[in-house]
């Protein structure tokens, strides 16, 4: 896990010593821990599906058609400034870390998301140049446009 090991998160390790011997298994430990339900929610964060609007690529997920219009006049029509405001991820939204090596971590999986929204979206808009970046804006945050 690139320069963090699992066994840094209290969470992981707190798990693995309730067995004898320890178990250091991830798989093991996300059948224990993830549902079907989170596992396909996390998926289509990871690979989010796009809709097409005045030229503007937005994640599904976050399109509401009254926002994206205020968005559009307030910008002008300015695409990639849409793009910015509406394609943004900011994981402490959605994941509280607790300690420093959950901030590490975060460190790690924003890329890992940014690299995946870029090819992902690339592949349902092949004429368009997908751009991704991470900062940290409030935390680590992944943002996504259109070059």
């Amino acid at each position: 896990m690139d320069d963090l090991d699992i066994r840094d998160l209290t969470e992981f390790r707190f798990w693995s010593t309730t067995f004898d011997p320890p178990i250091d298994d991830p798989t093991f430990f996300l059948s224990n821990h993830l549902s079907i339900t989170s596992a396909l929610l996390l998926t289509d964060l990871i690979f989010p599906a796009c809709v097409l609007v005045r030229g503007c690529v937005i994640r599904k997920e976050i399109y509401d058609p009254e926002n994206f219009e205020r968005w559009w006049r307030e910008t002008g029509g300015a695409t990639e400034v849409i793009e910015n405001v509406l394609n943004h991820l900011h994981l402490w939204d959605l994941l509280e870390p607790n300690e420093d090596a959950e901030y590490r971590a975060l460190e790690i999986l924003a890329p890992r998301i940014a690299q995946t929204w870029k090819s992902h979206v690339q592949s349902q808009f092949p004429d368009r140049v997908i751009c991704t970046e991470v900062n940290d804006d409030y935390g680590p945050t992944v943002t996504m446009w259109t070059a």
